[in-house]
């Protein structure tokens, strides 16, 4: 389901585009960026290494419906602690040696009070000219060639629209520092 009305998208774009068009821009939103402007649930299974403590989850997670470490349920402020923001869990007992044996159920998006729910306007422009962008072009070409003529577009439109979009800032290590510490062993990050 698209962000957007097909009513909105038309105030938008000053003209109609169809709501199967609107649900295609969402999924190509969705898969740029692991961003949502609206409460998503979700339900993740990790695998824990014996070492890290930590979980990297979507985020900003709005609540942890459960999370459970080898079907034993655990208590948030007991067992672990939740970063929302950020988006990641602290077990306090550490995440055991298993195969997906570590399973969360939780929320996460942006929502109204959010500061980057202020974004929004940005999302809804970018899924509707997407949405305008996939019922013009139906087919997506990097050249034609007809009777031996070819036209070879070198331009990405979408990436241009999805460049808009803001996406999770991923810190990586370099050389010898760890720029995640103390967080420096995510599972799932």
């Amino acid at each position: 389901m698209s962000y957007i009305t097909t009513a909105t998208a038309e105030t938008i774009l000053g003209q109609a585009v169809a709501q199967e068009h609107l649900d295609w821009a969402r999924a190509i939103i969705d898969q740029y960026s692991e961003y949502r402007w609206e409460s998503t649930s979700v339900t993740e299974t990790f695998s824990g290494d014996g070492e890290n403590t930590y979980l990297k989850l979507y985020s900003p997670i709005i609540s942890v419906t459960s999370l459970t470490i080898d079907d034993v349920a655990q208590t948030e402020d007991t067992d672990f602690e939740i970063r929302k923001v950020e988006g990641f869990i602290r077990s306090y007992s550490g995440l055991p040696f298993g195969h997906d044996n570590i399973a969360v159920v939780y929320a996460y998006g942006f929502v109204s009070g959010d500061k980057m729910y202020g974004l929004l306007p940005i999302i809804n422009v970018a899924e509707a000219s997407l949405a305008l962008f996939l019922k013009k072009n139906p087919v997506f070409l990097t050249s034609i060639s007809i009777e031996g003529t070819g036209i070879r577009f070198d331009e990405n439109q979408i990436q241009k629209i999805l460049a808009t979009i803001p996406k999770p800032i991923i810190f990586t290590e370099v050389g010898n520092s760890t720029l995640l510490d103390p967080i420096q062993g995510f599972i799932g990050g």
